[in-house]
């Protein structure tokens, strides 16, 4: 029993111990009472609810310190302004970069944060841009340079070509013609700007005619009739075949000594049994050719070899039967691309367009001219394909760069008794037309683009079928001419052969 009573009491006074805690516990906050409190100062932290936007640019900043509860803030908003608010607001009213600083403080201490550069004050770009040159031929290459104002940081070019930069100043090549619209965007952090220039770049196909071969010195261009003639004809071919034996200036006599020469040997080759006698023929035909004799016996002599006589033939098409319509047809092709080989031009579709064309403007014009006339007198004419004339202007052309022949010639069915004066009518109007012809594509080489390009074919093409149809020999306009007026005939044939001459060989 009195055991009991003892563990009891024990008890009792236990409970009056622990019961006396929690009233000195919470005293603790007081010096006096005994106890030691140990804490940190706190961790300075802070954000903003943006940093960066055109002026007036309002920010809201939030304190969001660490540690235990700070009792005081200093706010530096890098503009000369400041707060001690917990979670102030401050508008930047000028562009620039701002530091901003925060420092916290209670009773164990105080921190500091300070962060360079945090607000940035902007406006968005503006864009704009300039570009060297406007328009030229492709390949065209142009220099771009950004303009924008309000500092811009990225940028992307779109050329209109396909092609695209991120370069501030880039430069582009377009490889092909046409018009092209270039579109600029323009950013930084405080937004972006697209600006598009409609048209702004121009790129032409080069005219291959008159443009100067790469390589050799562009020829300088004079004014008036020489320069006119000077563009009509282009740049002479360079890298001739023949340019290792014969001065460029007599590249085009060389073509007509060739033409002539060739002619001159069929019509040897073709009355001499053997060839031994070739040596005797040769100096019989000089001799015969200064008594006035030679031309028309060999011509006769060459006609009747190549069996060549006039055919009757239905006439359906202006006065020309469906083969004689073939064979022009077949000769407008023949001369457009004997002239691209002596202009070395480049053979894309337009080019072989544009000889085509100038080529049977130049052809059915010079053949309606004969024709015309020999119908008016009754006669009746055939067109024949010429094999040796177009072997001629194809070897002229690769050799000298001046295709000299004819593809074709018309042949009259005529009496030993017809008047001179008749065939001469007829012959001469060929030429009169290829010599008006000649000085009508010179002056198309004034308008300029296609036309320029067109006009120098045709002058080209006109004037060397001029001289040609005008030599004296048999199987040419000329012979008759001048059996019907030698007067009329040295009218034309001296001051166009001069002006062929000076055209090749002097401008």
């Amino acid at each position: 029993m009195t055991h009991r009573i003892l563990v009891y009491l024990f008890l009792c006074i236990s409970l009056l111990g622990l019961a006396s805690l929690p009233a000195a516990a919470a005293d603790s906050t007081n010096p006096g009472s005994g106890y030691i409190v140990v804490t940190n100062p706190p961790v300075a932290d802070f954000f903003a609810s943006n940093q960066h936007g055109s002026p007036p640019f309002v920010v809201s900043f939030a304190d969001t310190s660490l540690g235990y509860t700070p009792m005081t803030y200093a706010w530096d908003f890098g503009d000369g302004t400041t707060s001690d608010r917990e979670n102030p607001t401050h508008t930047y009213k000028a562009d620039g970069e701002y530091t901003v600083s925060l420092t916290v403080t209670n009773q164990y201490g105080s921190d500091t944060k300070t962060v360079d550069g945090f607000i940035a004050v902007g406006n968005p770009p503006v864009t704009d841009f300039s570009a060297v040159p406007l328009e030229g031929t492709f390949p065209l290459t142009v220099s771009f340079t950004d303009t924008s104002a309000n500092k811009p940081t990225a940028w992307n070019w779109d050329f209109g070509d396909g092609g695209l930069s991120a370069e501030m100043n880039p430069t582009h090549t377009f490889m092909q013609p046409g018009i092209y619209t270039i579109q600029l965007k323009v950013s930084n952090i405080f937004g972006s700007d697209t600006i598009s220039k409609t048209s702004l770049i121009s790129v032409g196909s080069p005219a291959p005619s008159t443009a100067p071969t790469p390589g050799t010195p562009a020829q300088e261009r004079r004014e008036g009739i020489i320069g006119l003639i000077q563009e009509a004809k282009g740049p002479a071919a360079t890298n001739l075949p023949a340019s290792a034996y014969i001065p460029a200036q007599f590249m085009a006599l060389a073509a007509v000594i060739t033409s002539i020469a060739v002619l001159v040997i069929q019509i040897i080759v073709a009355n001499i049994g053997f060839i031994w006698q070739i040596i005797l023929k040769f100096l019989k035909f000089f001799a015969d050719l200064i008594g006035g004799h030679a031309i028309e016996k060999l011509s006769e002599k060459e006609i009747a070899a190549r069996k060549l006589a006039v055919r009757k033939m239905e006439q359906h098409y202006f006065g020309l039967s469906a083969t004689e319509v073939l064979v022009i047809e077949i000769a407008i092709i023949i001369v457009a691309l004997a002239f691209m080989l002596a202009d070395r031009a480049e053979l894309t579709l337009d080019m072989v367009l544009i000889y085509i064309a100038v080529g049977a403007v130049s052809v059915l014009l010079h053949d309606f001219a004969h024709r015309y006339f020999a119908t008016k007198h009754g006669q009746d004419a055939d067109t024949r394909f010429w094999g040796l004339g177009t072997v001629i202007m194809f070897v002229t052309a690769w050799l000298f760069g001046n295709a000299f022949g004819a593809s074709y010639r018309n042949l009259v069915n005529r009496t030993d008794d017809e008047n001179p004066r008749t065939i001469g009518i007829e012959m001469v109007a060929g030429p009169v037309v290829s010599i008006i012809l000649t000085f009508v594509f010179l002056a198309m080489v004034m308008l300029g683009g296609v036309w320029a390009i067109a006009g120098g074919i045709g002058f080209t093409i006109n004037l060397i079928t001029a001289v040609y149809s005008l030599m004296p020999i048999e199987t040419m306009d000329g012979l008759a001419i001048w059996r019907w007026n030698k007067s009329l005939y040295l009218a034309l044939f001296i001051p166009i052969f001069v002006f062929y001459c000076a055209v090749f060989m002097l401008i």
